[in-house]
């Protein structure tokens, strides 16, 4: 797709989006605010990361102004908020997700809203390279002389996962252990034992099902959209300065403050205790963490003497198990097989309150293709599309700790729609991550290692940049 239009000033981009509330970094009082137009220069701060195009290292480096990457969770907000469908939201407790900001206890049960993890100002990214970098950078301003993104205010299921009302087929992110909100599978035969699927996230449900069911939320409520997907993708990579999200965890900050390797591996993968599905973790497991990063182990009980201990549990700010967890089927994309084997992509170019079509490429664009391989198997990308806010790889020739350091599963196929699963699950390994794809299964799947989280925005979503001088 081409990209959108250019704008040939930040004063420009304004008054043709004059709903857009334009926010900018005062490093030194380490906030953000509405700043006016006559402030806005081509000097916009700005932070992000660049990967020398010669090399293959996950690790980047930091650059731009590293103060405000240092600072860039509490700019944005990042962390755990109570939802209610109308959008509206309410800062949870930044050391305890039971509790509000503003003092009070705050319930994950559904009475209070959707129990969330996002940022709550909208955002801008930008990408490009030159002779030498490959370059990630994000502001609270529109980047001058790229091509910019805006990402609304947003959020997603906090727990990675989101539940569903059984009884009215509603998808949400409570944590309700009544057997209304049963998760897993929805076998009642352990309701009462230590590996209850009460509590727990929804597996083995038609994935498309899972975006209608989401739609019943209200407008821009989605199941697993691609552009949240993207968006935390490149919050990640960024904060970290490394395209592995897998990178062993260091606590250690750098000498500018900033976070260096990864999350780890990811969750322990315990899916024999529960059924043989992979819904393991309750859904207000670490609440108690709040904002925390890092990695956590939950105990349980076994109630025989014994404690099983799942280890492994990625944070990020709040975020919990995103990957290497549960298969999320993006919503919003289609991958049609080709005769010479390569796979084109479609997407929804903006996420509105129209309900989102999951069945096949009517109203969705093409935005490129992913390249043929001979045989079905797992890949590694060595290059990757970043534009339309959905990554996909443009080139093989990477590895599980080499550029992305993601696995994509191409199904070799000639002919046919497929949907284009995110993340990875429990037991895949060191492939999984903000870039890992499975592209082997239709729209409609449903198994045990497929799951949803539910997300929303609170504006309309346009995936399409738009070009700032």
């Amino acid at each position: 797709m081409d990209k959108a239009q250019k704008i040939s000033s930040v004063e420009e981009f304004s008054n043709q989006n004059s709903s857009i509330r334009l926010l900018g970094y005062d490093p030194v009082a380490n906030k953000v605010g509405a700043i006016p137009l006559s402030a806005i220069t081509s000097k916009t701060a700005y932070c992000g990361v660049r990967w020398k195009k010669a090399e293959a290292k996950t690790e980047g480096e930091p650059f731009g102004d590293l103060t405000m990457l240092a600072n860039l969770p509490s700019i944005l907000g990042l962390g755990g908020y109570l939802v209610q469908n109308d959008h509206s939201r309410r800062k949870l407790d930044p050391t305890n997700h039971k509790r509000f900001a503003s003092g009070g206890v705050a319930a994950l049960d559904g009475t209070m809203g959707h129990y969330h993890w996002g940022w709550n100002i909208p955002w801008y990214y930008a990408h490009w390279e030159d002779d030498i970098y490959e370059c990630e950078a994000v502001s609270t301003a529109p980047i001058s002389g790229h091509w910019n993104y805006r990402i609304p205010v947003a959020s997603m299921s906090c727990s990675g996962a989101a539940a569903l009302d059984r009884t009215n087929n509603i998808l949400v992110s409570f944590c309700n252990r009544t057997a209304q909100y049963r998760g897993g599978n929805n076998v009642a035969d352990n309701d009462a034992k230590w590996n209850t699927m009460l509590g727990k996230a929804v597996v083995q449900v038609n994935e498309e099902l899972l975006q209608d069911y989401a739609e019943k939320n209200g407008d821009r409520w989605g199941a697993s959209m691609f552009p949240m997907i993207f968006a935390v993708g490149v919050l990640t990579r960024i904060i970290f300065h490394n395209r592995n999200i897998q990178a062993a965890y260091n606590a250690s900050l750098t000498a500018d403050g900033l976070h260096q390797g990864g999350l780890g591996i990811g969750i322990d993968n315990v899916n024999a205790d529960f059924g043989n599905q992979y819904a393991t973790l309750d859904l207000d497991a670490l609440a108690e963490k709040g904002d925390a990063t890092g990695v956590f182990s939950v105990t349980l009980d076994k109630g025989d003497g014994t404690q099983k201990v799942i280890k492994g549990i990625p944070c990020f700010y709040g975020l919990k198990n995103w990957y290497h967890n549960l298969w999320m089927m993006m919503h919003g994309v289609i991958v049609q097989a080709t005769a010479n084997k390569t796979l084109d992509v479609f997407i929804l170019r903006k996420w509105t309150k129209a309900a989102v079509n999951t069945t096949n490429t009517s109203g969705l664009v093409k935005v490129g293709s992913i390249p043929a391989v001979d045989t079905q198997n797992w890949y590694y990308g060595k290059r990757f599309n970043l534009d339309n806010m959905i990554a996909f790889p443009l080139e093989w020739g990477g590895s599980e700790s080499t550029y992305y350091a993601d696995g994509i599963y191409h199904p070799a196929a000639t002919s046919g729609l497929r949907g284009l699963a995110a993340f990875a699950f429990a037991a895949f390994g060191g492939g999984a991550g903000s870039c890992a794809l499975c592209a082997g299964d239709a729209p409609s799947h449903s198994y045990a290692n497929f799951g949803a989280f539910l997300c929303e925005a609170d504006e309309d979503w346009d995936t399409e940049a738009t070009w700032v001088a």
